[in-house]
């Protein structure tokens, strides 16, 4: 079907361009029946099934995810491990939720609210509520080792944890690493100077989008054997309304020329990176690229696109 050219905008977040289409009114009259009549409707009541791997539109929708998150403060990748055999996967999952509070109190705002109670004793009397606001927000991948070494005793759950915290980039790093490090002692109850030394490890990533892309895909694609079954979610976010997902840095409108010529120029990066033959994206909604900061302003330079105001 031929699709008549339109106008579009990109929008740009720290680590993507989203570049989004504007449809006729033709057009999604057309699209709107096709997905009325040519997909199965998740409206008939099926249920969906038990997560037991980490597909490739699992893995797209992290990557999408990642790339919306409106934050331009570099995160921090902090690796969470257990002593080999020591923990199974429902209880390292109780594990991260604990840690995720633990991080609240620890890098959070308290509220104090006193409320009225009746004792076991029958006599009314006042307590003291204690609520934390977090500060802090990160996005989790979970892997498993391998179970292969000579000293392990099996399959070992692990977590992959970007952190978004201003109070991070002010603490001295070995100060950080020792509390995050007690913490995860704590939450795990394994202690000990070599769970203190091995047990938690953070680094900063200084924005590099290939270095936190492939620390979250972890060993997806080259270890399958390191990928959970029958885990359930492979990845999370948590505290995400403080990663200002979908609320880009800048905007800038497309007339329908600038739009052809953005889609030609992605789509000739996205075949050298995959391998694969050029294919027209034109009349995608949608598409996402990641580029440098450096070829992005080349890329806009070339387009003379406007930007939105505001």
């Amino acid at each position: 079907r031929a699709v008549k050219s339109t106008t579009g905008s990109i929008k740009i977040f720290p680590s993507m361009l989203v570049r989004k289409r504007d449809y006729s009114q033709a057009e999604q009259d057309y699209y709107d029946m096709i997905a009325r009549y040519g997909q199965k409707s998740r409206q008939s009541g099926s249920i969906r099934g038990k997560i037991d791997h980490f597909s490739d539109a699992a893995r797209f929708r992290m990557l999408k995810q990642l790339g919306s998150i409106g934050r331009e403060d570099p995160p921090h990748m902090c690796t969470l491990t257990y002593r080999s055999g020591s923990a199974n996967f429902e209880q390292s999952k109780k594990d991260l939720r604990k840690f995720s509070k633990r991080l609240d109190r620890e890098f959070g705002i308290s509220h104090k609210t006193t409320e009225p109670y009746i004792r076991k004793d029958g006599l009314p009397d006042l307590r003291t509520r204690i609520k934390y606001e977090p500060q802090w927000a990160g996005v989790w991948r979970f892997e498993v080792t391998t179970g292969r070494g000579t000293r392990a005793k099996g399959a070992t759950p692990h977590f992959h944890i970007l952190v978004w915290c201003d109070e991070w980039h002010e603490l001295d790093p070995y100060e950080l690493d020792h509390r995050i490090s007690n913490i995860w002692c704590e939450v795990t109850k394994d202690g000990g100077e070599d769970r203190m030394r091995y047990g938690c490890d953070i680094k900063a990533s200084h924005g590099d989008q290939t270095k936190l892309k492939n620390y979250m895909l972890g060993h997806h694609g080259k270890k399958t054997d390191q990928e959970a079954v029958g885990a359930g979610k492979h990845w999370g976010m948590i505290n995400k309304h403080l990663l200002n997902i979908g609320e880009p840095i800048a905007e800038y409108e497309l007339t329908a020329d600038q739009r052809n010529k953005y889609d030609r120029i992605t789509r000739q990066i996205i075949a050298r990176r995959t391998g694969t033959e050029a294919r027209d994206i034109n009349d995608l909604k949608e598409t996402h690229t990641v580029l440098s900061p450096w070829e992005t302003s080349r890329l806009l330079d070339y387009l003379q696109a406007s930007k939105v105001s505001g």
